[in-house]
């Protein structure tokens, strides 16, 4: 009975010091439309922090063309959007102000006329 107190307690312990040194999340929520204004799905979605070449976290917008990344919060970010037939979107994000970013991210045609 002593150790399984003694088991909770450890357990108690480590939950505390864990959150105390994880860092909150940062909420990047968007949706990516073409020229026309309609949803684009498999966008490839790719984040850095500002100044580094390296992209850290990565995701695919779904069928809505929405996809969300989280992210340690109190940075500043590059995102980059890349989709089969439209140039490369980049959008910096401040993550040190609030919580969460919600975004409309407007992709432009490769050769800059209207997609077909």
């Amino acid at each position: 009975m002593a150790l399984l107190s003694i088991c909770a307690a450890a357990g108690a312990t480590s939950a505390r010091s864990a959150q105390k040194t994880r860092t909150p999340d940062f909420l990047v929520y968007a949706t990516v439309y073409n020229d026309q204004g309609f949803t684009v799905a498999n966008a490839k979605a790719r984040m850095s922090v500002a100044g580094e070449t390296k992209w850290r976290w990565e995701t695919i917008s779904d069928g809505q063309g929405e996809f969300a990344l989280h992210v340690p919060a109190g940075a500043q970010y590059v995102l980059r959007v890349d989709a089969k037939g439209y140039q490369p979107l980049t959008q910096e994000v401040d993550a040190s102000q609030t919580d969460r970013a919600d975004l409309g991210l407007h992709l432009v045609p490769l050769g800059g006329g209207k997609s077909k």
